[in-house]
Parts: C-alpha cells; structure tokens; sequence
C-alpha cells in the first residue's frame, strides 16, 4: 500500500504497521492480542470442565456417604445387633487362688457334713434353634432360647457327683437380654422340672448398648431379677468394661428338715431350719455387646433356727477363671469395635463428611455454570492489551 506526502511516496509495508481508518496499528500487537484471547478461552473453558467434574464426584461420594450414615443407623445396626440363635459356650468359675470355700456336702460318708476346699463351677449355654423360632412364631418378637446346666463341685468332680446343678430354657428378647413369657420355658433342679417357668429380668447378659445405668439381673437362688447397680468403668485386658454390683441381703429362701447335728443341737434328730442366702455379684460388662467379660459372686448361706445361724452351708467367693476372661475378651473385643464404629463412628462421621462433599460438590457446579455462562462475554469484551487508546495516530 503506498501513501503519497509532499510528493514523496513512502512504503507502508516495509514497516509493521498498518492503517486503519487514519491509525496506525501495530500488527504484532494485534497478533499477541488475538493469540492471549484464545489461549484465555482455552484455559477458562478447561476450568470450567475441570470444575464441573469434580462438583459431580464430590456429591455423588457424599450422597453415598449420607445414604450409608442413614442406613448403618436404621438397618445395620439392628440386623447386627442380636445374639446368634445357635449359641454355644463354657464358663468356669473357681474360688479364688489360695482361698477355700465352706459347703455342705450332702453326700458325705456317714451323712450330710460341712467341708472346706477349693470349688469350680461350670455353665454350659447351648442355643436351641427351633426352639426359638417357634418362641418368635408365638409371640411375634424376634427371641432366642439358650439352654443352660450349670454345676458346682470340687474341682475333678464329675458333673453327675456335684454338690448342686441346675438347668434352665430361657427365652429372651434378642437384642435387650431381657427374659420374656413364653410356655417352652422352664427350670430343673435336683430332678425337679417345673415348666413352664417364668424368668425376670436380664438372664445371660445386658443389653446392647448398655447404660451406665441399673439393670434388673436374675439370681437363681431368689427365683426373681435383682438390680445390678453401676458402678464405674474399667478395663479388662485392653478392653473397656462398666462395672455393676448386683447385692442381694440376707434373704430367706425355704424351710428345711436337717439333722440336729448339722446346727448344733445333737439331742434332736431332726430340726426345721431357715435356709438363709446372700449374695454379692459383681459383673464386668463390655456396653457394646453386653456380653458378660468376668463374673464373680460372693456367696453366704446359713441354716437359722429360731432366727439365729447355726451352721454356715456356703461361704464361698467364686470368680470367672483367667482362661475364660481371655477368651471372652478375644472373642467379643473385634465385634465390640465394629458395632460401635456402625452404632456412632459412620453415621456420624458419615453424615458430617457427606453434607459437606454435597453442599461443596453443589458449590463448584455452580461456579463452573457461571463460568461457562460468561464465556461469550470475555471474548466479546475489550482487552486492555492492544486497546486502541495504544494505538499510534498516523503523522499529518
């Protein structure tokens, strides 16, 4: 392009610029111009992909999570947290190490007689599966019925020969341990079945998710449930356990002929006594499960007459050996971890995580929108790069 002035002719192409309706323009400033424009819309509109993406996996993990919360609180945790149908376990009991119990042994040589030594006694819990379901058919509530023979005797002694046993079908809610009415129920002890039986209160455990707080627990002895009172908090091999002390005072249970002898009073063959018993039994429950992780009884029974002792029949202070200790504990303390981690950890961790992912993925989706929204906008609107407030006036 030539431009004539004062009758000379200068060549505009020979220089890097260009005119444009009477101003010069730089041309390389308009190539950067246009060049810095794209690389601009390239960038925001790899932002804005970016953005989007990342708003769709923040509220998709955090739906999850919160569905997951509501369904570990509502579903979860009460398929899990019963006790399985077709139970199966052994506990051991011995008097404490160096210490003798006082019994009577009613068959001793040459008749009923007051000894001493050490005692061991033994709980056998067996689930009776069919048993329970034809208890939750009849009563519509999801119940369990464990059979349980439990006996007491010197160490070695065969269960046939021990000094006192029992055994009892016990119904009971699977959830809260608590015994409930049912016909199948009943009670055996020397030889004497009585059925159907009632039971009251907690039998073989506490409930799930135990309080710190008093729990009715049945005594065999008294036919009937005794609160077992809180006591504290401790620890057992590692594992955590509330402590509750169940007290049960001296309490008149039955009326018994006994040889005059056996109370002091040899000149009469036979006397009517009053069978006394007392009880502290202390119990180490784990809250998640209430599973029963150590048990310990100190037991008093006398023969009264007229109001007075005469003859001491039981003092003895059993508790649950080391070896079943330890192997409650290892059995229960993984499954006491899981259902407190289903109980409070996720949903609560769950819910808090999820909301947030949710309200920050709905966040970044609503910022990429704008940002895709303005894009026509940034490309139409005048750069300050290369504005024509730079561009140079051509010379009159």
């Amino acid at each position: 392009m030539w431009r004539g002035r004062g009758g000379r002719r200068e060549r505009a192409s020979d220089r890097s610029t260009g005119d444009l309706c009477g101003i010069v323009v730089d041309r390389d400033a308009v190539s950067g111009l246009l060049t810095g424009s794209v690389s601009r819309v390239s960038n925001d509109c790899e932002g804005v992909h970016v953005g989007k993406k990342t708003g769709f996996a923040a509220v998709i993990i955090g739906a999850f999570l919160l569905v997951l919360a509501v369904l570990a609180k509502t579903y979860a945790y009460d398929e899990l947290a019963v006790v399985p149908l077709d139970q199966e376990t052994t506990t051991v009991s011995k008097t404490m190490p160096g210490e003798d119990a006082t019994y009577l042994n009613v068959a001793a040589e040459g008749g009923p007689a007051i000894e001493t030594g050490p005692l061991e006694s033994r709980r056998n819990v067996v689930g009776q599966v069919e048993a329970s379901k034809d208890a939750s058919d009849e009563l519509d509530e999801n119940i369990a019925v464990w059979e349980t023979f439990s006996y007491t005797a010197p160490p070695g002694t065969p269960a046939d020969q021990a000094l006192s046993g029992t055994r009892d079908v016990v119904p009971f809610e699977r959830t809260t341990g608590d015994t409930v009415r049912w016909q199948g129920a009943e009670t055996e002890s020397n030889g004497v079945v009585i059925s159907p039986f009632s039971f009251y209160g907690n039998y073989f455990k506490f409930p799930f998710n135990t309080q710190k707080e008093s729990v009715d627990f049945w005594d065999d002895s008294l036919g009937k449930g005794v609160p077992a009172e809180y006591e504290g908090t401790e620890k057992i091999e590692g594992l955590e356990v509330y402590k509750f002390v169940q007290t049960v005072e001296p309490t008149k249970i039955a009326e018994q002929p006994v040889p005059g002898s056996l109370v002091g009073m040899p000149d009469q063959a036979t006397v009517v006594a009053d069978r006394m018993y007392a009880n502290v039994r202390t119990l180490w429950v784990e809250p998640e499960t209430g599973v029963i992780i150590k048990g310990q009884e100190e037991q008093l029974a006398t023969l009264d007459v007229d109001g007075e002792p005469k003859a001491t029949i039981t003092e003895a202070t059993l508790g649950y050996d080391d070896e079943t200790v330890k192997a409650t504990v290892d059995e229960y303390k993984t499954k006491a971890m899981l259902l407190g981690m289903i109980r409070t950890t996720i949903p609560v961790v769950g819910g808090i995580l999820g909301g947030l992912l949710v309200l920050g993925g709905a966040v970044l989706l609503l910022r990429s929108r704008k940002g895709g929204d303005g894009d026509g906008d940034a490309q139409d609107a005048p750069s300050d790069e290369g504005s024509p407030a730079e561009a140079t006036p051509a010379k009159a």
